[in-house]
Parts: C-alpha cells; structure tokens; sequence
C-alpha cells in the first residue's frame, strides 16, 4: 500500500505541475505575431486574437471607424493584416505607431478590432 501511495501522490504533483504550466504559458506572451497569425491563417481564423505590430496607412473614415494595415514591429514586411476598428479611436494613436489589436481574424487578412491598444505617450516618456 505504501508504493501505491506514493505513486499516486507522484502523479497528482505531474498533474498540478502541467495544468500550472498550461494555466500560466498563455501570460507569458498573451500577444500573436503579425506573421503567426497571417502565415497560415487557418489557425486563427473566426478566433479572437491579440496582435503586437505596428500602424501603415492609417485612414480615418466618415463614419468615425478607422482602418490600417498592420505590420510586423521589426525588419521587413514579410505579412500584414488589415485592420478595420469602429469604436473611439485611442486620441494618441499616429501612422508607425506600436499597437496591440484585439479582436476577430474574420478574413485570412482581416482583423475586426474590438479594442486597440496603445501607450500613453506621458506615462512612458
């Protein structure tokens, strides 16, 4: 009975360590690359999405909604992913700009923002 015990407690701490593991890993880096999402969209598509990269061609509509390609934060545009947002736009928000998109991959290339996230020029300076 002793073994048995003492296998089953051996057990229950692997179980704990690996659901910790999958409970914490989606905090570590909660945000998708450009490139991860649009090279194969498959993964991500209909699915919600958090994007790092940076505003091109920011265009403000007359309808108050906004859109913008979104690139890659380094190096060469090796993807982008249009951006559509109809909400408030952030009042700090400018082409080149470092954003975190969140929202729906409802196209292959094509983000439906629900929120777009940006930092305060004043808290970071």
């Amino acid at each position: 009975m002793g073994k048995l015990k003492w296998f089953l407690v051996a057990l229950l701490v692997v179980l704990c360590a690996f659901l910790l593991f999958d409970a914490f890993s989606s905090y570590i880096n909660p945000y998708q690359s450009v490139s991860e999402v649009a090279l194969p969209p498959e993964r991500y598509l209909n699915k919600n999405v958090q994007i790092l990269g940076r505003i091109h061609g920011l265009r403000f509509h007359e309808n108050g909604s906004l859109s913008f390609e979104l690139v890659e934060l380094e190096g060469e545009k090796k993807a982008s992913l249009e951006v559509f947002y109809a909400g408030i736009p952030p009042q700090n928000i400018r082409e080149g700009q470092r954003v975190v998109v969140v929202g729906k991959l409802i196209e292959p290339n094509r983000v439906n923002a629900e929120k777009l996230l940006t930092k305060c020029p004043s808290k970071y300076a």
